[in-house]
């Protein structure tokens, strides 16, 4: 009990910090998505109209995408507090108190999961405007924030394994251009049959991919398969993306605490 109320407290700090913060921590996860489905989706709209495009209109396609998208964007905005917490003296102080180190970064991991809420909906909302749709109602748009709330924990372990390594809260900003990396090497803005064959193979192992399909399968139905099939894909590869990179998150932390 003491363990979970020291984590809330923490989550309830970070949320104030990301409040007194909201360009980074809630406004920027929504710009570059909403610019993508409003002007790139409404400029290559004909897209959809060749022959064997799955989804239609292009919105509809494009939007799983741009949904995950939102939870990339800003990704490092925790793990820079966290390595901020520990040069500002803050870890020190709560060693003073009785909550154990660990809830600051579980609160954080919190945090990720919860900021691109607000974010997703709007992408969302403006998504349907643009001719989106959700096959699967009321439980599918559940599904859908609880995805892309997974897949920014996930993805955002790898900001904290690179700031937590280097202890430079610098560090993860300049990997922001590796999401585009992701988006683009994906089945986001175009499926694989339209894409050169080296960038089509690239798209199968690309873990992004899996995530997209298990959303996309949520809105307008699988591409291939089943949803069951599509959603445990997309279920694996979150889960193993969040252990592989939390088994060099937790040691580089302890570590930090240690010091």
């Amino acid at each position: 009990m003491a363990a979970t109320s020291g984590t809330l407290t923490l989550l309830g700090r970070n949320l104030r910090e990301g409040v007194r913060s909201p360009v980074i921590a809630f406004a920027f996860p929504v710009l570059f998505p909403l610019f993508l489905i409003t002007l790139v989706a409404s400029s290559y709209e004909r897209m959809a109209f060749i022959p064997g495009f799955p989804v239609t209109p292009y919105a509809a396609y494009m939007a799983p995408g741009l949904l995950l998208f939102t939870g990339m964007m800003g990704s490092g905005f925790s793990a820079t507090a966290l390595v901020l917490d520990a040069q500002s003296g803050f870890l020190d102080r709560l060693r003073l108190q009785p909550v154990r180190p660990t809830a600051l970064l579980l609160s954080r991991l919190l945090f990720d999961a919860i900021r691109v809420v607000p974010a997703v909906l709007v992408v969302l909302v403006i998504s349907v405007l643009l001719g989106a749709r959700i096959e699967r109602g009321a439980l599918g748009v559940v599904a859908i924030l609880l995805l892309c709330s997974l897949w920014s924990v996930a993805y955002g372990g790898v900001f904290y394994v690179v700031a937590l390594r280097t202890r430079n809260p610098q560090a993860p900003l300049a990997m922001a251009p590796l999401s585009v990396l992701l988006l683009f090497a994906s089945p986001a803005a175009a499926p694989p049959y339209l894409l050169q064959p080296w960038l089509a193979e690239l798209t199968r192992w690309n873990p992004f991919t899996y995530v997209i399909e298990g959303v996309r399968a949520l809105m307008t139905g699988p591409t291939s398969g089943t949803v069951g099939e599509a959603l445990l894909k997309a279920a694996a590869v979150l889960i193993g993306i969040t252990i592989v990179s939390q088994l060099f998150v937790i040691p580089a932390f302890a570590r930090l605490v240690e010091d």
